[in-house]
């Protein structure tokens, strides 16, 4: 008996694993919806059904399977040079970055765009963090592709 609670728990346990995730926020760039050291629980879902507003975790530009790197945004994080992680980006655990959701596929953007025009192209987003003057999002590394989000935040857990 006690075997099969046991067994039942631990199922549990592994699909809750699979849905979700908790994830400690480091940087500024979503102050003040969310500050250095902020727990928030993530729901991972597919980036088809992110709408705008929702704050979104995704895969860093740039990341190799260790963590990130991205060139640092000239101006705006005050380096101007590459880095592991830009001062300013709004980083969750390694090679994670959280943003929020600001177009989906077909919107129209009104800031420029790397390597791309204004519309998102389908199934992308365009992030950026609500920090706007902080933030590396977006406007410095483009459209997030679907196969790189992972999850909407749901909830604020709390600080250390």
């Amino acid at each position: 008996m006690i075997f099969i609670v046991v067994a039942a728990l631990v199922a549990v346990l592994w699909v809750l694993r699979k849905r979700y995730m908790v994830v400690t926020v480091r940087g500024y760039s979503m102050r003040p919806s969310y500050l250095p050291g902020d727990k928030v629980l993530v729901r991972r879902i597919a980036a088809a059904r992110i709408r705008r507003g929702q704050a979104v975790v995704f895969e860093a530009p740039g990341r190799t399977g260790e963590g990130a790197v991205a060139e640092a945004a000239p101006g705006r994080t005050g380096e101007g040079t590459a880095a592991p992680v830009p001062p300013g980006s709004f980083v969750v655990d390694v090679g994670l970055l959280i943003k929020r959701a600001v177009a989906t596929g077909g919107d129209q953007v009104d800031f420029p765009v790397p390597g791309a025009g204004p519309v998102v192209p389908a199934g992308h987003l365009a992030v950026r963090g609500d920090n706007v003057d902080e933030s590396f999002d977006s406007r410095d590394f483009g459209y997030v592709p679907p196969e790189r989000v992972v999850g909407v935040v749901l909830r604020r857990l709390g600080a250390p």
